[in-house]
């Protein structure tokens, strides 16, 4: 017979008992033996099989189970007190304070205060002025663009081994001394050698990546020859209709005269530079992109030996990226930019 599990402890001892009053006239092994039969402990059986005998009933007296001496309501919320919206707190320190133990303290926040850990999340440092310009701008942008296709376009750094991956500076083992080397340690060149990947993403999916070579910043010759291979190509196949609005960020070769005379020659709508929040990565879905490009180039710990083999994993991995990744990052740049126009930047949440 397949156990009848009870919704609580008080439904179990009601039913026990109810079950005992209507076999009175059975001995109670019979009672003990049909509630084994159901899964339920025999010292529980046995327990309210007493309370019967007793007449106390099914259900528990107010006040009358196990007295809370290391953590009463009192000290629960001097717990709370301690750590609620705290940062640089110990565990391990406030066990001897309370004293009991570590694990004693991480149950108790657990189950009875609701306060939970969290990592914290790295932000940019703003001044008060970026702050209110961010606002404003992202209003403008918000109102005017909301319904168009925003086209991000963005550059970030790959190196060979995976060092810029946090998550992949961890290994497990049983003994230490009997790891491989290549896997207790992380070979770092003092000067690592690494590519710049410039690329855009809009809602109607993601351009072909340029490469750079270590040591190349972008500057304005490198910027327009993007330009020219990678944005305009790409509106031209996916936006006939103009719908749509280029967002660079406000690195210096972004609006540089050059740049600017050959966006308005080829009729790119784009963002003025006095409409351009600065310094709100928060607001450009392409970062979280980025994130989940390098998680996959350098998944498994995969670390490339070459320049061309760290390209040819880019490529590889960009393909079989799904394309709805980069589409639905995309569509959420307008809800970004209307939660911190009406909000407020993130500081302040």
């Amino acid at each position: 017979m397949a156990p009848i599990k009870s919704n609580t402890q008080e439904d179990l001892r009601k039913r026990i008992c109810q079950f005992r009053n209507l076999h009175l006239n059975k001995p109670p092994k019979f009672t003990v033996q049909h509630f084994l039969d159901e899964g339920v402990p025999r010292s529980t059986i046995y327990r309210v099989l007493r309370r019967v005998a007793d007449n106390r009933g099914p259900l528990r007296n107010k006040g009358s189970g196990r007295i809370a001496k290391k953590m009463n309501k009192k000290r629960i919320n001097q717990l709370k007190a301690v750590f609620n919206h705290k940062h640089g707190v110990s565990q391990r320190q406030a066990a001897g304070r309370f004293r009991c133990s570590q694990s004693y303290i991480c149950e108790t926040l657990k189950n009875k205060t609701g306060i939970q850990c969290y990592k914290k999340k790295k932000i940019p440092s703003r001044s008060c002025e970026q702050q209110a310009r961010i606002k404003s701008s992202c209003r403008f942008l918000y109102r005017n663009f909301r319904n168009f296709d925003w086209l991000l376009d963005d550059e970030s750094y790959f190196t060979l081994s995976h060092s810029t991956i946090s998550g992949n500076g961890f290994f497990y083992s049983s003994d230490v001394s009997l790891t491989p080397s290549n896997v207790k340690y992380s070979k770092m060149a003092k000067f690592e050698k690494k590519i710049l990947v410039s690329l855009i993403i809009s809602p109607k999916g993601v351009s072909k990546p340029m490469f750079w070579e270590s040591g190349f910043a972008i500057n304005t010759e490198r910027y327009l020859k993007f330009l020219r291979t990678r944005l305009l190509p790409f509106i031209n196949e996916h936006y006939k209709d103009d719908d749509y609005m280029f967002w660079p960020d406000l690195a210096g070769a972004h609006y540089a005269g050059e740049v600017i005379d050959f966006l308005e020659s080829e009729n790119i709508k784009y963002v003025p530079k006095v409409r351009n929040p600065p310094n709100v990565p928060e607001a450009r879905p392409i970062e979280d992109f980025w994130a989940i490009l390098k998680s996959l180039v350098y998944e498994g710990n995969w670390q490339a030996t070459s320049i061309p083999q760290l390209k040819c994993r880019i490529e590889y991995c960009l393909k079989k990226m799904d394309p709805e990744v980069a589409k639905r990052y995309a569509r959420e740049t307008s809800v970004r930019l209307g939660r911190i126009a009406f909000n407020d930047v993130i500081e302040k949440q």
